[in-house]
Order: C-alpha cells, then structure tokens, then sequence
C-alpha cells in the first residue's frame, strides 16, 4: 500500500465516486468546488473511462471518443467548464460546418451541413423524387427535438393529472416514445436509400434503424447539428483538466489503479468500499460511475432488491477500433479533413448490422473514419510528419469473448480477418494505405471489456432501442439511503451525455443547478 493510499484509507470522505469516467468525473469536481471532501476510485490507470487517452510509443489514441457536442456557449459541457473555470484550458475547434459526417453509401457521398434546414435543403435539391419523405422526416424531426429541448419540464412520473397539463406540449415525444427509426420512415413510404442517408450516423448508437429509439435518433441528430467540435488539445486535455481539478481542491484525492472488489452495504447504508489489494476506504455518501449492474454484485444484489426494476436492461453493441498511425502520406490528398467519413458498402443497415452483429460476418463491414490530426494541429498524439487515421465499427461481444477463451489461436486468426477487412475498405479511399502505416492497434470487444470496464464490451451502456431510451434515464437515488448511480445507463451515453449525468446529479444531491 503506499502512502497517498495508506492516508485515504484512513480518511473518512464526505463523499466516495466509485470509477473515473466522465460522469464520476463531473459530479466529484463539482462536489468539490462546493468545499466537500471526495475521494475517487478507478480500477484503471489513468482516467476518463471511454474517454480515457492511451500511449503506444509516440502516439496517443482516445480509446473510443472522435467527436462531441455540447460545448457551444450555454450547451452542458460550456457551462460545467465555465463552472469549474476551465473554459480557458479546454477550447474546442468545431468541425467543418459544410459537411462534419459524410455519408457514403455504394460509393454515393452526402454531406451533413450543419443547420437542418439547408440538410433538407440540400436533399430536396439532390433528390427531388423524394420530396414528401424528406419534407415529412425533417417536420417530424424538428418538433420532437423542440419538445426533447424542454424535456427537463417533463413530469417524473405520468398520472392522468401530469398527462392533462403536459400532453398537449409534449405531444410529439409522446406519440413517438415507442417508436423506432424505422417506424418513422415506413409511415413516410421512405425508400430505401434515403433510409440509408438519414440513418448514416447509426455508429453513433450501434443500432440499426430497426431497433434504434426515434427520440435518441432525434436527439442525436439535433444535438449535433448544433456544433460537432473536438478539443483542441485532443480529449486528454477535457479528462485531464477534470481529474487535476478535483485533486487540487482541499482534501480530495483520485487513486488509479484501485479495482473496487467489494461494496460493503448494512442496514440499508453502504458503509465502505474494499480495493482489490484489501484497502477500505469510507464515506459518508457514494456516488457509482461503474455501471449499476456491475454496482449490484459487488454490494449484493438482494441488498437492491428496490431498484431491481432499474437493473433490467441489455447492454448495446461492442465495437472492433483500429488505430492507425501513418507516415509519408496526407490524408487531405485522399479527401478527408476536419469531418468524419461514414462507409456502407449497401444501403440495407439493417442487413449490415445483422451480418455483423447475428452472423459475424465482417468480411464488408460499415466503418466510421476519422481522423483527429486533421481537427487541430495542436502537438501531443503523433511525431511531426504523421497522421492518424481511426477506424470503426460493430461487432458482438458474446462472439468474440467465446473464441478467445476457447482458443486463442483461433481468435488471433478472426482478429487479424477483421483488421484486413477493415484495411481493404479504407484502401477504396486510400489506395495503398498499408505502405505507409508505421504503427497498428485494433481493439475487439474483450478489449473493451478490459480496458475501458464495460460489461460485454458494451460502448452505451443499456442498448438504445426505445424499451432503454425514456425522460427518466438519468441519475438515480438508489434505494440504499446513501448511495447514487450515474453513468451510460444510470443517465445517457456520450460525452455530453456523461458529464450532464454528473451535473445532474450533483444537482439532485445538493439541489443546485449547474
């Protein structure tokens, strides 16, 4: 144990985050900045779960975040920044606002503007054939998202009552709540290509249009048509500022590399949390960034037996990364820049999902590119004269955690069958790629389980279909007096998801808004 372990240990805590991810993060730096005492607890060693910056020799990868929204002025994570009094130190540049994801669908191209009615117009133009769905889609999309930008005065729970004074204004999100995508598009006779467009950002929530949430689709969509940014000094600059934040304030300390084993729970408290090295740390309140299923066995499910209704979900999709770092080569030469490149080798996503996800059939794979030195050239992820290029895209967690347990030969095998499937579909963009890679990592979705302590490997926490995607997913007082969730599940996923969970929350626990 050594001695920055040894003196929290012996320290009661006013309050306790079990897992530094963005949302831990954001409720503890706030606590904090109110004069509480917090401790933070990550198995990890370093911070920032999802968002969490990883080196291999002199390049640096966000492990599973490319771009964000919300940080316009007013937007969450402006005003947790301005909170905090770290807007200064995290400036963020805003992607191309004629194009911040380019669908490519068979080979056809679509930019997405920002600003959804030069978005319709610029389809009506294209696509003339198609005016009534297209005029029908971006109707119904705007007044949802204007009814989900006043989802904080939506009721917490619907009586006739609640349902009578808020029905009319919310009307929208009402009638939709149970609907999918694909629900929305067969109402408007949708042909299958403009399917295929609208729903390009699909990566975004690892769902097909068949399963996704309309509302998560609406908000996505309309979150990111106000500003799609990325940090100017890369994601390690926001999860850092965070961390060092909190540990700078009187009597605060974030320990890495502390796996909680054991949540202690009696007489309907959680009295103390022990590490896997034996040390037991106390507090008077915990806050649980882990995922809250994962929550419920360290304490005991039977000791939750009152939110057991909470802890029922399926976790979404996993993913298969690859990182690439290039040398000898500019990726703006090949048509990329400050955006993101969406590739459908078809116009079936449905299909694609089922090929990948049911099937395991990666050898055509939908891949999400980006790349993040064409954002900012700010110095920290790459040796001068390189590039990065990251790749993504879905894949089964179930299906890959078997094959390597099984045999590991034969997952090497899979693995190295996805990474070169994934290296010919970027070559239709870069021709000849392979020559100029001097580093290469990809991650299946044992690796997410790993490294970033996702259950499954999931990417969102509960699956975002619309059983999972409701106005009470958010942070929640658990039935324990003393202990709180908050995470991609006990709230929504996404960086802007993640810390306005934490804000919540700190808002629920202290009645102050941020």
């Amino acid at each position: 144990m050594n001695s920055s372990t040894s003196s929290a240990a012996s320290t009661e805590f006013d309050d306790l985050v079990m897992g530094a991810g963005l949302a831990g993060l954001a409720v503890a730096s706030l606590l904090a900045q109110a004069g509480r005492r917090v401790l933070v607890l990550e198995t990890h060693d370093v911070p920032g779960g999802n968002a969490h910056t990883f080196a291999m020799r002199q390049f640096h990868f966000c492990a599973q975040v490319h771009y964000i929204f919300g940080c316009g002025e007013g937007q969450t994570i402006d005003r947790l920044l301005r909170r905090l009094r770290l807007s200064d130190q995290v400036p963020f540049v805003r992607l191309d606002c004629e194009g911040y994801d380019h669908i490519v669908v068979a080979g056809e191209r679509v930019r997405i503007p920002s600003g959804l009615a030069r978005y319709r117009e610029q389809l009506l133009r294209r696509y003339p054939q198609w005016r009534v769905p297209i005029l029908g889609y971006f109707e119904t999309l705007i007044a949802v998202g204007e009814e989900l930008d006043r989802s904080d005065d939506f009721p917490r729970a619907m009586t006739p009552l609640s349902v009578l004074r808020t029905g009319y204004r919310f009307r929208h999100v009402l009638r939709y709540a149970r609907s999918t995508l694909e629900d929305v598009y067969d109402a408007l006779k949708m042909p299958q290509r403009l399917r295929a467009i609208l729903a390009g950002q699909a990566g975004d929530y690892l769902l097909p249009p068949r399963d996704v949430s309309f509302l998560l689709h609406v908000g996505l969509v309309c979150a990111y048509d106000r500003g799609a940014y990325y940090p100017v000094k890369h994601f390690s600059s926001l999860v850092d500022s965070l961390a060092d934040f909190m540990r700078s304030q009187p009597g605060c300390a974030l320990l890495l590399e502390h796996e909680i084993a054991r949540i202690h729970a009696n007489k309907g408290r959680v009295t103390g949390v022990t590490t896997r090295d034996g040390s037991t740390f106390t507090a008077r309140r915990y806050i649980s960034n882990l995922d809250p299923r994962l929550t419920a066995r360290l304490i005991g499910a039977e000791k939750l037996e009152g939110d057991a209704e909470r802890l029922r979900y399926r976790y979404s999709a996993s993913t298969v990364t690859m990182y690439l770092g290039l040398r000898g080569i500019d990726l703006r030469d090949h048509g990329f820049g400050s955006f993101n490149v969406w590739h459908y080798p078809h116009d079936d996503i449905n299909q694609i999902y089922d090929d990948q996800l049911k099937r395991h059939d990666l050898r055509s794979p939908w891949l999400f590119l980006s790349t993040p030195t064409l954002h900012t050239d700010a110095p920290g992820l790459c040796p001068p004269g390189h590039q990065i290029l990251e790749a993504a895209t879905c894949a089964d967690y179930g299906y890959f955690a078997e094959l390597r347990h099984r045999d590991r030969r034969a997952y090497n095998v899979e693995k190295k069958k996805v990474r070169d499937a994934m290296l010919d579909v970027i070559e239709r963009y870069v021709p000849r790629v392979r020559e100029h890679i001097v580093l290469r990592v990809i991650g299946t979705p044992t690796t997410n389980a790993h490294f970033c302590g996702a259950p499954e490997g999931n990417a969102y926490g509960a699956t975002l279909d619309p059983a999972h995607v409701t106005l009470g997913r958010r942070p929640f007082h658990t039935s324990l007096e003393n202990l709180w969730m908050a995470n991609a599940t006990a709230g929504l996923p996404s960086v802007s998801g993640a810390l306005g969970a934490g804000m919540q929350l700190f808002g629920e626990m202290t009645g102050e808004i941020v």
